[in-house]
């Protein structure tokens, strides 16, 4: 993605939060980015968030459909069809099975 094209979908994002009266977008400090993995890898309980996508501290609710400001996951990433696509083109793209 180009910087121009960044910045444009940035604006897209901070328009629809300032609609919807929420805090535009900031980017992370290095720890506020590295917060959720060390969380998820650390402190949470595997169970918890085994299999899960997480965010900000805490395993994400499904996001709203259309609503690119919206936080969460998206409905696209918990199809088990999109996952067995991704997980297929994966190994041909490296040339292995597994």
């Amino acid at each position: 993605m180009k910087p121009e094209q960044l910045q444009q979908l940035i604006d897209q994002v901070n328009a629809a939060h300032t609609a919807a009266g929420r805090p535009v977008f900031t980017y992370k400090t290095i720890p506020q980015g590295a917060a959720t993995t060390v969380w998820a890898g650390i402190v949470a309980a595997a169970d918890e968030v085994g299999g899960r996508y997480c965010e900000d501290c805490h395993v994400a609710e499904r996001a709203e459909d259309g609503d690119i400001a919206s936080r969460g996951v998206r409905a696209y990433a918990l199809d088990p069809a999109h996952a067995k696509a991704l997980w297929a083109k994966s190994e041909e793209m490296v040339g292995e099975r597994f």
